[in-house]
């Protein structure tokens, strides 16, 4: 994957990558790591049904996902995902608990980023939601049987919710 063509530092078109993380330029020692982005992922619960919602946008867009999105610098795994839920359903959630982490990948605007996707499980109190158009088509319940991966946009909901059956 190329994102530099010439070196942000002295200019000279002489940057290498070693496959995996690491940009340098091979001119003036300039170096830098694309890191794995960190995301939340909610399984919430409501009256028996677990919450997921219609994405969108791409990727995945007209898929099913779980709300969440990806954390801020300065910010914890759960004030991320207290925040996603809030700016996704104008919604509160309680009792949340980590569940299971997965790698997974997100295509944004032509560039692959990596991903390490972590799942918790919340509660809601009610299902009166103000949706984040730009983001969420539609809000799905779905019964704890009947979550089918197939139906959801990213590999890392697999995992997600083989750990959510598992625990619940």
């Amino acid at each position: 994957m190329v994102l530099f063509k010439s070196c942000p530092k002295c200019g000279e078109e002489r940057i290498t990558f070693d496959g995996i993380k690491k940009y340098s330029c091979e001119n003036c020692d300039w170096t830098f790591f694309q890191n794995t982005a960190a995301a939340v992922a909610g399984i919430i619960t409501f009256q028996d049904k677990v919450l997921a919602v219609r994405r969108n946008r791409d990727p995945g867009k007209g898929l099913l996902d779980f709300p969440g999105g990806f954390v801020d610098p300065n910010e914890s795994l759960e004030q991320a995902l207290y925040r996603e839920i809030n700016e996704e359903l104008r919604a509160e959630i309680n009792n949340i608990t980590y569940l299971c982490s997965s790698p997974n990948t997100y295509k944004y605007k032509g560039i692959t980023y990596s991903t390490c996707d972590s799942f918790f499980t919340a509660e809601i109190d009610n299902d009166n939601f103000e949706l984040e158009k730009s983001e969420i088509a539609e809000v799905v319940f779905l019964d704890k049987n009947e979550l089918n991966p197939d139906l959801f946009a990213f590999k890392s909901m697999r995992a997600g919710i083989e750990a959510f059956r598992k625990n619940f």
